[in-house]
């Protein structure tokens, strides 16, 4: 089947195409792409100005049936990696890719077996806390040439926190969390990384310390990127007020000033992308009190509203989005003749997706 997307803004951060074009597709390959392409035998269909974008990528969510693919797809993603807490998916309309456990169980023991396909090395939501593990895995993973993906906690500053730090969960008398379960494991880290080598990936950072302290780090030439959910750059702690279960997810919410300088470090490029954290909780396990309630969100739709507030730069919107994460994990994206097929169709006024086409499908 021949497929034509007409009159749509190309955005393609890996060439810099910025501009009005079409793009062909055929047999769910990019045909050719350009300001006119060859619709003989072609459906055409009209996108009247809306943002042709290479396919969103998902660094971290956690899936568990059809629902969370399906929401996946709503929410423009046409890849995504599949935590190790996640239920084994197949889908014949994205890409599901695996990130193998870092460790053993997840215990953070011992270094766990890396299959060949994995995407990447993570822990999941679990904390890696002992450093003389961490530097092995730098070690493991280098010489893999896997992506080492690590949540950044302090268990034992943690406790039983649920919100961060600050005047909300202390009116709310809420157990917090403060900055420094986060930062102070981001600095070690960085320490063994500078003097180990390899490649560190935090994500889902918070604060702003921990901003500061990767932004540091590269400007050192380390091999560090992170990426920040759509709920922590538009939601602060306040959004608790009044025990709203929206409010817990984790890591915790925290201050305005946090989310600001998130903002502020996606906007320069210390941030490197925008991934989900997609946690689907089941209503039962929301029937408790704040503290006690599972926490999670339902993230995958809220990731381009999140971004487009911002008002970024179309590309950069684009980018942290899809070749950015797409980028990270080794994988090819662009619209490029050759490629895959796999966009996303973005109404930039309306802050929605619009389209999006995988596996040969457009939807």
């Amino acid at each position: 089947m021949r497929l034509v997307l007409r009159g749509g803004r190309l955005l393609d951060p890996a060439t810099r195409r910025d501009g009005v074009g079409e793009v062909l597709i055929v047999a769910g390959e990019l045909a050719a792409v350009g300001p006119k392409v060859d619709v003989a035998g072609a459906k055409v269909i009209e996108l009247d100005g809306a943002w042709v974008s290479p396919g969103f990528v998902d660094l971290h969510s956690v899936l568990r049936d059809e629902r969370d693919l399906e929401a996946a797809l709503r929410g423009g993603f046409t890849t995504v990696v599949a935590a190790p807490e996640s239920t084994k998916l197949r889908s014949d309309r994205l890409q599901v890719l695996t990130a193998a456990p870092l460790t053993r169980k997840l215990e953070g023991e011992e270094l766990g077996e890396t299959p060949s396909d994995a995407a990447c090395l993570s822990q999941g939501f679990r904390p890696l806390v002992k450093s003389g593990v961490l530097r092995r895995a730098l070690q493991y993973s280098a010489s893999r040439g896997k992506l080492l993906v690590l949540h950044a906690e302090d268990p034992s500053l943690t406790g039983a926190g649920v919100l961060g730090e600050g005047i909300t969960a202390t009116r709310l008398g809420l157990p917090a969390v403060p900055v420094a379960a986060e930062a102070a494991v981001i600095a070690r880290d960085l320490l063994i990384l500078e003097e180990t080598g390899g490649r560190l990936h935090f994500a889902h950072v918070t604060t702003a310390r921990s901003v500061d302290l990767i932004r540091a780090a590269k400007q050192r030439g380390l091999q560090v990127s992170c990426d920040v959910t759509p709920h922590h750059l538009t939601r602060d702690d306040r959004a608790a007020e009044g025990y709203a279960l929206e409010a817990r997810v984790w890591p915790p919410l925290r201050s305005a000033a946090d989310v600001k300088a998130l903002a502020l470090g996606l906007a320069d490029g210390t941030i490197d992308a925008v991934a989900c954290d997609h946690v689907r909780v089941d209503v039962l396990d929301r029937e408790h009190p704040f503290e006690a309630c599972a926490p999670g969100c339902e993230a995958f739709e809220q990731a381009l509203p999140a971004v487009l507030g911002l008002d970024l730069p179309p590309l950069r919107t684009v980018e942290v989005l899809s070749s950015a994460p797409a980028r990270l994990l080794g994988l090819a994206s662009g619209l490029v003749p050759g490629h895959r097929a796999a966009l996303t169709i973005i109404d930039a006024k309306a802050r929605t997706v619009r389209h999006t086409y995988s596996a040969g499908v457009f939807s």
